[in-house]
């Protein structure tokens, strides 16, 4: 056993205890930490068909602007395929629209070469493949509502 004095030389303590003490008040510190923890998932009522949360992630195909509910109004055969794809008549010749985080990422997109052939329009990526004139631009005027600039 070693002994040293104290930095101020008033009492002698044995070296090691101290690292020992911090090691010992840590996990004692991470036990109780898990102690009475919270739990932040909802859970979900007895005989609910739908699971709890805690808030909405707003929809990019319905949002503020609803460009879902314009493309229809504009009688155009729309599917959803997906939470941010759509697609416009039959695969693979109708058109097809992607929904990106944002306007940046839709652009991010294009300069990176990850969407050939597409056009962005705010956050959507409108991929014409062989849609007509008439349904393209009636898409479009669809996905530019709200976007500024």
């Amino acid at each position: 056993m070693e002994w040293s004095a104290a930095p101020d030389g008033s009492a002698l303590r044995r070296a090691g205890s101290s690292a020992r003490a911090w090691v010992v008040l840590l996990g004692c510190a991470a036990a109780l930490a898990g102690c009475g923890s919270v739990r932040v998932q909802p859970t979900t009522p007895k005989g609910s068909a739908t699971l709890a949360s805690r808030g909405r992630v707003d929809s990019p195909l319905t949002d503020m602007d609803n460009h879902l509910g314009c493309i229809r109004k504009a009688g155009i055969a729309v599917h959803v395929v997906s939470a941010i794809e759509l697609q416009v008549d039959q695969a693979p010749t109708g058109p097809k629209i992607v929904f990106t985080n944002s306007p940046g990422a839709a652009q991010s997109e294009q300069i990176e070469g990850k969407s050939q052939g597409a056009m962005a329009i705010g956050t959507a990526l409108l991929y014409p493949n062989r849609g007509s004139n008439a349904e393209l631009s009636s898409i479009s005027a669809c996905l530019s509502q709200g976007v500024q600039g």
